[in-house]
């Protein structure tokens, strides 16, 4: 009988290692998707449908500056308390969202803007009516839309003024 060639344990050692490796990786459970980013139609649409409601209006395009929002927040009003409570129940009668400036902008050039959306014929005031240089409102279809500087400083919100509002996520152009 012949003794194997040098190169023999080799080849089986790698056989096996291959092997070994194909097992694992059809064992393993594949890494769950990960979640759509909050620049996405997919991440807005999520976090709108927690609870019905009042449709979120959003910018067509942010003003200069700005940056995507990460969260979406809304409030009911409990008529026949005459109280208002924010978030737990299964109706939002308004809803918002805080536009932050974008990292590369200093944070003394733009303020950090609320823009909230009711119903023009809710009774209760979820969003603020105020209109002065620091608080701007809009009206989309059946919505008042109160866009608002927030902070100490008086900030101005006229870039914000004649920015084209919808509720059709499709229209937005800084969502992918």
């Amino acid at each position: 009988m012949k003794p194997a060639p040098k190169w023999m344990p080799s080849v089986i050692a790698l056989g096996l290692m291959a092997a070994v490796l194909v097992f694992w990786h059809a064992t393993t459970p594949a890494a769950p998707p990960e979640p759509p980013g909050p620049s996405t139609q997919a991440y807005v649409r999520m976090q709108l449908s927690v609870v019905r409601g009042v449709q979120m209006v959003l910018p067509v395009d942010l003003p200069a500056g700005y940056d995507y929002p990460t969260a979406y927040h809304y409030a009911t009003a409990q008529i026949a308390d005459d109280q208002t409570t924010v978030s737990g129940h299964d109706r939002a009668d308004s809803r918002s969202v805080v536009f932050y400036p974008a990292r590369n902008r200093a944070q003394a050039d733009l303020p950090v803007v609320v823009m909230c959306v009711q119903l023009t014929d809710l009774k209760d005031e979820l969003c603020p009516s105020i209109a002065d240089s620091r608080h701007l409102q809009r009206h989309y279809q059946h919505t008042r839309v109160a866009i608002y500087a927030t902070g100490n400083a008086h900030w101005d919100v006229d870039t914000w003024k004649n920015v084209q509002l919808t509720a059709d996520l499709n229209q937005v152009r800084w969502l992918h």
